[in-house]
């Protein structure tokens, strides 16, 4: 038995910028997720840490840290909760475990599996935000705080999507374009709003589901007339008008002096 993998690079080319994402089965049935990248594969647990391991007998080390800080408060010590820069760079580390998983559950349409790991680094986010020592791990917590959110909202979009929901899919993307507005607000960064790039597709997303849409008759028949109206084409509308009065049930008639 050889440990070379050369064989299972060949059968399985890395395209530069291309995310090439596959889910296998792995020892005792389990599920795993590979990712082929120029120097090899990187190989990911389907479920808890990706990579596996149990951090101080932990499912996680957010798990591990939060318990942590309940703890501390339930201690009643009277100094703040405080996690250390080498606290926050190793739940960093945690984070980009679940981004790779994340992004890969993108690929492999499993979107409410992304969603569970966006929120799980938000999770990550707020408790560096809230308790790092050092001002730049809390920086860095606001810094990504916009991308992983505007995931999440991708996110269960898609997921509402894939069910042809599109009323609860756009419900999803403009509470989402509202939330990550305040976040950028909050920030003290206005001019973000106009250069925001998660912000710009979420808008442009909006109005690509809402376009693409199924339609009542109904609703289809207005499209229309406002078409027509815009056009000048005033034969046409004064058609549509009329259909929409029937549709509408007609102009309405009085039921006598009862």
């Amino acid at each position: 038995m050889t440990d070379d993998i050369g064989r299972i690079l060949e059968a399985w080319e890395y395209e530069p910028g291309e995310l090439r994402v596959r889910r296998i089965e792995g020892t005792h049935g389990r599920p795993l997720i590979q990712i082929r990248m120029d120097l090899g594969i990187m190989q990911l647990e389907w479920e808890n840490r990706p990579d596996g391991v149990r951090p101080h007998e932990s499912t996680s080390l957010l798990a591990h840290y939060r318990q942590r800080r309940d703890d501390h408060v339930s201690d009643g010590s009277p100094e703040p909760f405080t996690l250390s820069r080498e606290d926050c760079w190793a739940l960093g580390q945690e984070a980009m475990q679940y981004y790779w998983r994340r992004i890969s559950f993108f690929e492999l349409k499993e979107y409410e599996k992304a969603e569970v790991d966006a929120v799980h680094n938000l999770g990550i986010l707020d408790l560096c935000g809230d308790h790092g020592e050092q001002e730049e791990d809390r920086q860095i917590a606001d810094q990504y705080r916009v991308f992983v959110t505007a995931h999440r909202i991708q996110a269960r979009a898609l997921t509402y999507l894939e069910s042809e929901k599109h009323e609860e899919a756009l419900t999803v993307i403009r509470d989402g374009i509202v939330e990550v507005e305040t976040i950028l607000r909050d920030q003290g960064d206005p001019e973000a709003l106009e250069t925001c790039t998660e912000l710009s597709f979420l808008q442009d997303w909006e109005q690509e589901v809402e376009d693409s849409r199924p339609r009542s008759e109904l609703e289809q028949v207005q499209v229309d007339l406002e078409a027509a109206v815009e056009d000048e084409k005033f034969e046409l509308a004064a058609s549509l008008r009329d259909k929409l009065k029937e549709m509408d049930g007609g102009p309405e008639r009085s039921s006598g002096p009862l």
